[in-house]
């Protein structure tokens, strides 16, 4: 299993390209994030999205799952500056189930990761995902160059079955 996981880590440090559409080239399907909660929340005086306490973000919670399969994939968690992105984006993030990868990439947005501290273990509450996760990572997520996203995903087991599979 740690060999397994180093090739996941591997695999996403070189990926230059959106979660989304790596997942979707390993599993050879469409993703969609099924959405757990989408919800404004106020920010607190010490976050990693550089904006001023009392702000409103929004928190975003979601499994990436196979359309066909339903296979989950990533449960991630997601806090953004909706300010900080365009109309068009903001407006499919609040409507549709496509995941945030995908409606980046099609807005040609210039995207850059920047690695923070690993998240925090799964709630217990998260039921089969505890026990699915096999790494975890979290990073800040430039929007042309502003700080627009802090994104933490678990990497549940079938993505190693994908990259096996490949």
């Amino acid at each position: 299993m740690r060999s397994e996981s180093s090739e996941l880590q591997r695999i996403l440090l070189d990926n230059p390209d959106t979660l989304t559409h790596l997942l979707e080239t390993l599993t050879g399907e469409l993703l969609v994030a099924d959405l757990i909660r989408q919800s404004p929340m106020s920010t607190s005086a010490h976050n990693n999205l550089v904006v001023a306490a009392g702000e409103t973000i929004i928190h975003r919670a979601a499994v990436l799952k196979g359309f066909t399969t339903e296979r989950h994939y990533v449960y991630a968690e997601s806090l953004f500056v909706p300010q900080r992105l365009p109309e068009e984006v903001r407006s499919r993030l609040e409507r549709t189930n496509e995941p945030i990868g995908r409606v980046l990439s099609d807005h040609r947005a210039k995207l850059e990761r920047q690695p923070l501290a690993q998240p925090e273990q799964l709630a217990a509450d998260f039921g089969d995902y505890t026990s699915e996760v096999v790494w975890s990572r979290t990073y800040r997520l430039l929007v042309d160059g502003a700080p627009t996203f802090v994104i933490s995903e678990w990497f549940l087991r079938a993505v190693l079955e994908a990259i096996q599979g490949r």
